[in-house]
């Protein structure tokens, strides 16, 4: 074998070997991605399900104490703070397919999120239960 044959074998096994290591690395990452994705779902999820859990808990302490109107006013913020999360869900996602499970729910909620605006603004002195 030439010297040029052996130079030329070289970088082709060479090449071969980057392609296959490309190739796990792809594959690694992608595992590795999907697990740091699904952990980290998992964490938001349950602390979003506590919080609401904790908001619910209160109200309930709340209504135990007669205190009905100020549970009204804490309630009628927390839509006001959702419906504006899904006003900018829908404004940035309009027309898109991650909009259709919403929009199969709940038919008219396009039409309340297009130009929907925040009630409370920025910020809100929740009433406290006197009882």
């Amino acid at each position: 074998m030439t010297r040029r044959a052996t130079y030329a074998l070289f970088v082709v096994v060479l090449l071969a070997v980057g392609v296959v290591a490309y190739g796990f690395g792809v594959v690694a990452g992608r595992a590795q991605a999907s697990r740091i994705f699904k952990s980290t779902l998992a964490s938001v999820q349950a602390d979003l399900g506590l919080n609401h859990l904790e908001r619910l808990r209160e109200f309930q302490g709340d209504l135990s104490r007669g205190c009905s109107k100020e549970v009204l006013a804490k309630v009628l913020f927390d839509i006001d703070i959702e419906t504006d999360l899904l006003a900018s869900f829908y404004r940035e996602y309009k027309g898109t397919s991650e909009l259709a499970a919403l929009v199969k729910r709940d038919p008219a909620l396009p039409a309340q999120l297009e130009g929907f605006r925040k009630k409370y603004g920025n910020s809100w002195s929740e009433p406290k239960c006197p009882a």
